[in-house]
């Protein structure tokens, strides 16, 4: 249905912008199946259950300290600013970037991970038919363990007690969540259609997501009510036909609309002023702009509209002869116009406003069969949370540990020091790049608070008809954890290759190991191939290695959990 990536954002400072400088590297771990049912809030009544697919991520930033500041001038010819990647107090941004295909959709939500199985949802998006989103992801680094355990040594028992608390609160609100949600095997098990039934089906799908997003169909007056024994063509007919029966009812509702429009407009119109100045050119639209448009076309803008013969002989004959009553008279020079221009110039204008709505975009299917009758409301079972009780979310892993998990580690660990653990943000200003028909030219659009609310609340209203208000679980998803850390250098990369004689690579690899053993929940000699393990059982990590460097290559990584 689409891609999403993370990348890398890094400075051009030779030019003054910013660029992506490619895909970020992660550790990542498949969770095995089956997994505990998570949930997400939609509002204060409603919670919306998920399993699907879950990938925890892992991913290690680096920072070096600022480069020194360039001598004064003239400065040597060779010297040379190295870049940095990091700003100095820690920040970096990434780029997430979402993208769908042509006639395909899918919905992205953005959050964190909350405690007992549930996702703490902040952003939602629904991207579809070529849409793309550009979305800023702030790192802030928090202090190391080391860090934090010198600062609150000189505190009080209790003073201690607190800032240990408000630590682990931070480190739990520090795993990022991304929940990709498919929108097409969702609609199927709403509908009660078969598998796969909806992948052909182009058209009807979309008029599907209109009807529940614009529109806001309850889900019950589409969804198949017939025999289960049924064929998938006879299922996938009923809900054509309950679909063409929706669109009828919205057309009908349209026109009604319209003809309350021209019946309003018609009671505003002075009619008595134009019947005293019938013959001059100035009385108004009602009797020449409503006419022949190619008359109007070859007349110059400046000079009056042109009268045919019979009118101008009707009128001198009229003028001749003794004036009927002038209530008569106006109402008959009157009407005439009148109802032309509603027989004409707005049944123009209303299939012009028809042809821009709706129906113009995606027809409403024609049902080759009678429609069956649309069923009451159908039949779910209560949404009693279970999937929030402490046996169903046992067996689950539980995200919002690993933070605190990997503080513990890195605090007793050698060069644990150097990783900061590092917060995700949302930015603030988005840029969405969308394609509203197949001819037409991208548009590019910059989404602030507002408009992110907007998607946010246009999401919402079809994630509840999509899980009957938490009724129905959504189980083709996919959950994306992304935990970070900073590997932060205290020199600037010369510094610490010359001065302080440090191989970064090594202390790079280091990190990364005590992260995937962190990540996988297993031992180092089992995350790494046999090609890699000398060198790094020798230089990189001993202390991880040197225990286990017999046994290291037993286990493969196609045995990890």
């Amino acid at each position: 249905e689409g891609t999403l990536t993370i990348e890398h954002l890094s400075p051009d400072r030779s030019r003054g912008a910013i660029h992506t400088s490619g895909a970020i590297h992660t550790i990542c771990r498949r969770v095995a199946e089956p997994v505990a049912p998570m949930s997400f809030a939609l509002d204060a009544a409603t919670r919306v259950s998920f399993t699907g697919e879950r990938f925890v991520h892992a991913y290690l930033a680096h920072q070096f300290g600022d480069p020194p500041s360039p001598p004064p001038s003239p400065p040597p010819p060779n010297w040379r600013s190295p870049p940095a990647p990091c700003t100095s107090s820690g920040a970096s941004v990434l780029m997430l970037g979402a993208r769908a295909r042509q006639f395909s959709s899918f919905m992205l939500l953005l959050g964190r991970m909350g405690p007992a199985g549930t996702f703490e949802l902040k952003h939602a998006l629904i991207l579809q038919n070529k849409d793309a989103v550009d979305i800023p992801l702030m790192l802030e680094a928090l202090p190391s363990a080391t860090e934090f355990r010198d600062a609150i040594s000189s505190l009080s028992p209790e003073q201690q007690r607190f800032a240990k608390a408000y630590r682990a609160m931070q480190l739990e609100g520090s795993v990022f969540g991304i929940l990709v949600i498919q929108l097409k095997p969702q609609l199927e098990a709403l509908l009660k259609l078969p598998h796969d039934a909806l992948t052909k089906e182009i058209a009807l799908t979309q008029q599907l997501l209109d009807l529940f997003i614009q529109y806001q169909i309850p889900s019950d007056l589409l969804t198949y009510a017939g025999p289960a024994a049924a064929s998938p063509e006879e299922k996938l007919e009923a809900v054509r036909g309950h679909v063409a029966a929706i669109y009828k009812m919205v057309e009908a509702a349209k026109e009604g609309e319209l003809h309350a429009a021209r019946q309003q407009a018609m009671m505003e119109q002075p009619f008595h002023e134009y019947a005293e100045s019938f013959g001059d050119t100035s009385a108004g639209f009602s009797l020449f702009q409503c006419g022949d448009a190619s008359a109007m076309s070859a007349s110059p803008p400046d000079s009056p509209p042109r009268r045919n013969a019979r009118s101008i002989q009707r009128t001198a004959s009229s003028a001749s002869a003794a004036p009927p009553p002038r209530h008569s008279a106006a109402r008959k020079r009157v009407q005439m116009p009148v109802a032309a221009c509603a027989a004409g110039g707005m049944e123009g204008s209303s299939n012009i406003l028809m042809g821009g709505g709706f129906g113009a975009s995606f027809p409403a299917p024609t049902a080759k069969a009678t429609p069956a009758p649309i069923a009451g409301p159908a039949e779910a079972k209560a949404n009693d949370d279970d999937f929030d009780t402490a046996d169903d979310v046992a067996s689950e892993l539980d995200y919002t540990k690993i933070p605190s998990t990997l503080d513990a580690k890195l605090l007793t660990a050698e060069g644990g020091a150097a990783i900061r653990p590092t917060t995700i943000k949302v930015g603030e200003t988005w840029t969405k790049r969308s394609q509203k028909a197949l001819l037409g030219k991208p548009k590019e659009e910059a989404l602030h608070t507002e408009e992110q609310q907007r998607e946010k609340q246009a999401a919402f209203d079809l994630l509840d008809a999509l899980s009957c208000s938490g009724a129905l679980p959504i189980a083709c998803c996919s959950l994306h954890v992304v935990v970070a850390a900073t590997h932060a250098f205290d020199q600037s990369l010369l510094d610490t290759v010359i001065q302080q004689n440090v191989n970064p690579i090594e202390k790079l690899e280091r990190s990364s190991l005590l992260v995937a053993t962190t990540i996988h929940d297993a031992p180092a000699g089992r995350l790494l191939r046999d090609e890699m393990r000398e060198r790094v059982a020798r230089f990189a990590a001993p202390e991880l290695l040197g225990g286990d460097a017999a046994a290291a290559g037993e286990g493969a990584v196609a045995d990890l959990p």
